[in-house]
């Protein structure tokens, strides 16, 4: 007999009030002062509800609850918290002031994934860690941020690692929906609110929950309303499920449910930020809401276009979201039929459809192919990222140079929260309380290379013994499982003298996550002749046998040869487990294939801790690394099989270098150079890879111009933006019959010299077409060569330039170019001449419209 089920929360007297509404936003999480507050309640109980505020409250006694009512001491640090509370709710940083983005220049942030708190399973990784890093520092510098997300009753999977088959086996990670931070999100009538997708003719009932991260709030839509069938409910059981037809449900729920939920709260975004194509189909939504509102075709993709901006992560085309074409028109028949009839255009579909593929393969529909296609706002997340992504998405530009794929990027960066406490407290004391609303410019961060090296020192020991005292607890378990009580010696936890060595992310093929291993008798050597320590976690999803294999690797290495004490497996890599890793790690291992990797945001979290990262230069690394502060893995893309040449350079550098530095100690027991090596550590990364720094160059390089822009478009009834979609349909119309007549130019013949001036012009028809209307251009690709970073070897970096010719002559349809210019900078040099529009918005929003001399 089933049973419907409701809450009965304890009840807070009136004094404990504001310490109920701290503990239910996420605030508290990033705010040591507030979490050392809520240690002094209980601590063992605090660590019991995993640092869940809300659920200590609901835990302690009655009793308890009414001494703390009338203790005045505790009302007072209450009232402090309070009104430091408040004080971040009001603060706005100076540049989001002078940007003048204001409360209703609304973001909204779409993800699939949010890493908020351990006790919220939304995240698997990398991404939903950003995520939840990019919602707390909007909430610090004071940006109007939405959160849109999805609510996973099982999250993604909770890892134990048997011992004896040496596997990974996957439990659900059980979402408690009562004694959470989540709050159902109700009507103005006090009733829940539900909305309502249609999923292949069955009705999706979504319940909405809000969850609010400092001054900006998350929304996440959950499918366990009662009155859905149970295969609606299962749809969000579990964060990328292996079947197919439930990751589209869930993107379409995102999506298009995201969308519906903007409406009902009338939240009015004026840009929309998609972080991965997971969320892509919210293109779709807001296509056809504007066709409702009575925009064109192309003034409502236009729009869309100016307003989107989308984050790519995935280096590898095949690991981007994808699905046969079949099962998108499937599950979006009728939102596609609702389209056709809003656009008054059967061909509208065939052009959506379009939008999602790629020439070569026109049956899979790629999510982040119409995320770019729909945005004219797209970044990769680090330089050497914007280059990996450029190649991969060039076929969707074919009429661009690979240069000049309109691909930004913005490289990530770690939110404060990932700052142990004792690094904490000591910025705060060198650098001041309001570090963490610093800038990159702020020459205050040089404060932190003068910071005492007794103090640094002592600040990673507290973080080490942690770590260890971690370890000794998982060892213990382990010999218990095991029974090798025999074998005991073997189980001897790591000492504070050792030199640890982390390696933990997702396990998976090309972050290689066991090279270190890759040459036995070597990492044998070493591990036996001197004190170092492997500590290795991480998760593989249930479907990635190649990951799965590389835990094996790892367990069947430490079992042969009884390495029990040396190699270190922490099974659930989460956010918990994670600070204890950044923390207490001595060196941060990170040996991508590259360029497959992205970013790599767990080297800055390690990084900003003074743990020294020794890692391949890849993602954010080349940008990060200064010879002083680490050290680097040179990679050799060009060889097939380059694991031998790489791991080599692990071994070498660990017994010439690192571990001699780490073992050299003075009377006082410090390592020096370490130490002063530790400090350009935290001072690079705290300074240029912050969220803070992060979220700025967002502003700087999307959100202020679109906003501006958007002022611009809107204006007097959106005139500039009509007159915009008539001009395309001008060009568009006679876009064919344009052509080049007639080139001349002198570059190829002559022998050219740096500095010395050219002329060249062009003769080209364009028939009807009004010569204000388009650029003629001349296109120089310079390639130049560099060492692009540091310890590479040289290679070649092409730049692309554009001259616009003058129009001297225009006659019977006939338009006459010339520009003179001098060459700059010896080397090999291209060029072809070309015809574009002249409008700045139509080329940022077309940027295939194009024609080429040849």
């Amino acid at each position: 007999m089933p049973f419907k089920k409701f809450f009965v929360y304890p009840s807070i007297p009136k004094e404990l009030e504001k310490l109920s509404k701290i503990s239910k936003n996420l605030w508290f999480s990033w705010n040591y002062d507030v979490l050392s507050f809520f240690y002094k309640i209980d601590r063992d109980l605090f660590r019991q509800v995993e640092h869940n505020p809300f659920k200590l409250i609901y835990y302690l006694p009655n009793i308890r609850l009414k001494a703390l009512a009338q203790d005045q001491t505790f009302l007072m640090d209450l009232e402090d918290l309070w009104e430091a509370f408040q004080e971040h709710k009001e603060y706005v940083h100076p540049e989001v002031k002078k940007h003048r983005i204001d409360p209703e220049d609304k973001i909204v942030y779409f993800c699939t994934e949010f890493g908020l708190h351990p006790t919220l399973p939304f995240y698997a990784g990398g991404l939903g860690v950003l995520a939840g890093d990019f919602l707390m520092a909007a909430s610090d510098l004071g940006l109007p941020m939405i959160g849109v997300g999805l609510a996973y009753q099982h999250g993604y999977l909770k890892q134990t690692i048997d011992p004896n088959q040496k596997t990974q086996t996957e439990n659900p990670e059980i979402l408690d929906l009562f004694l959470n931070f989540l709050e159902e999100v109700k009507n103005p009538d006090g009733t829940p609110m539900m909305l309502s997708i249609s999923l292949m003719g069955v009705e999706a009932k979504l319940r909405v929950f809000k969850l609010e991260v400092g001054k900006v709030v998350g929304y996440f839509l959950d499918t366990t309303h009662p009155e859905n069938p149970e295969e609606i409910k299962e749809i969000l059981r579990y964060l990328y499920p292996g079947e197919i037809e439930k990751r589209i449900q869930q993107e379409i729920i995102l999506g298009i449910g995201g969308y519906k939920l903007l409406k009902a709260l009338n939240l009015n975004p004026k840009i929309y930020h998609l972080n991965e194509g997971h969320s892509a189909f919210v293109l779709l939504a807001r296509l056809k809401d504007l066709l409702s509102q009575g925009f064109s075709l192309d003034e409502a993709i236009m729009l869309i276009k100016e307003t989107t901006v989308f984050t790519t992560h995935t280096p590898v085309i095949a690991g981007n979201e994808h699905f046969p074409k079949e099962l998108v028109k499937k599950y979006l028949w009728e939102e596609l039929e609702e389209l056709v009839e809003l656009a008054k255009n059967e061909n509208i579909i065939l052009e959506f459809y379009k939008q999602g593929t790629l020439k070569e393969n026109p049956e899979i529909f790629w999510l982040p192919a119409l995320a770019i296609n729909y945005s004219s706002n797209v970044n990769a997340v680090s330089k050497l990222h914007q280059k990996t992504t450029k190649k991969m998405w060039h076929p969707l530009f074919p009429e661009l140079p690979e240069e000049e794929v309109p691909i930004e990027y913005v490289t990530n960066g770690v939110h404060w929260r990932w700052l142990s406490e004792p690094f904490y407290q000591l910025f705060k004391k060198y650098l001041g309380a309001n570090f963490i609303y610093m800038s990159p410019e702020d020459s205050t961060w040089e404060e932190i290379l003068k910071i005492p090296d007794e103090e640094i020192w002592e600040a990673h020991k507290k973080n080490k013994y942690r770590l260890l005292n971690l370890i000794k607890t998982q060892l213990k378990e382990e010999s218990f499982k095991l029974n090798l009580s025999e074998e005991k010696p073997n189980y001897q936890p790591p000492k504070a003298q050792d030199l640890i060595i982390g390696c933990a992310r997702r396990m998976t093929g090309y972050k290689r996550n066991s090279l270190i291993l890759y040459h036995k008798d070597q990492i044998l050597n070493l591990l036996k002749e001197k004190d170092i320590v492997l500590v290795f976690a991480g998760k593989a999803h249930p479907k990635d046998v190649e990951g799965k294999n590389i835990i094996r690797e790892i367990l069947e290495f430490r079992e042969t040869y009884k390495l029990y004490h040396k190699i270190i497996f922490l099974e659930n890599y989460n956010l918990h487990l994670a600070r204890y890793l950044i923390w207490g790690s001595d060196v941060w291992l990170n040996t991508p294939l590259r360029p497959m990797e992205a970013c790599g945001t767990s080297g800055m979290k390690a990084a900003m801790n003074g743990v020294l990262n020794l890692s391949v230069l890849d993602g954010w690394w080349p940008e990060g690394y200064n010879r002083l502060n680490g050290w680097a893995i040179i990679p050799k893309e060009g060889l097939p099989l380059y694991n031998h040449y790489e791991a080599n350079q692990i071994y070498t550098l660990l017994e010439k270098e690192i571990y001699p530095l780490f073992t050299e100690r003075d009377e006082d027991g410090i390592s020096r150079d370490w130490v002063k090596m530790m400090k350009q550590s935290m001072y690079i990364t705290c300074k240029q890879f912050s969220t803070n720094r992060m979220l700025l160059e967002y502003i700087d390089k999307f959100y202020s111009p679109i906003l501006e822009r958007l002022k611009h478009l809107s204006q007097k009834d959106f005139s500039l933006l009509k007159a915009l979609a008539e001009e395309k349909r001008i060009l568009t119309e006679n876009w064919e019959n344009i052509k080049f007549i007639e080139v001349k130019e002198n570059l190829e013949k002559t022998f050219l010299q740096d500095g010395q001036e050219v002329s060249v012009s062009a003769k080209v028809f364009l028939g009807s077409l009004n010569p204000e209307l388009i650029e003629v251009q001349l296109v120089l690709i310079e390639e130049i060569a560099c060492v692009c970073n540091l310890g590479e070897e040289e290679e070649k970096e092409r730049y692309v330039r554009c001259f616009p010719l003058k129009l001297i002559e225009f006659k019977e349809g006939v338009g006459v170019y010339q520009k003179s210019f001098p060459l700059y900078g010896p080397g090999l040099k291209a060029y072809n001449f070309r015809v574009v529009p002249k409008n700045f918005y139509l080329r940022k929003y077309y940027p295939n419209l194009i024609k080429w001399t040849f």
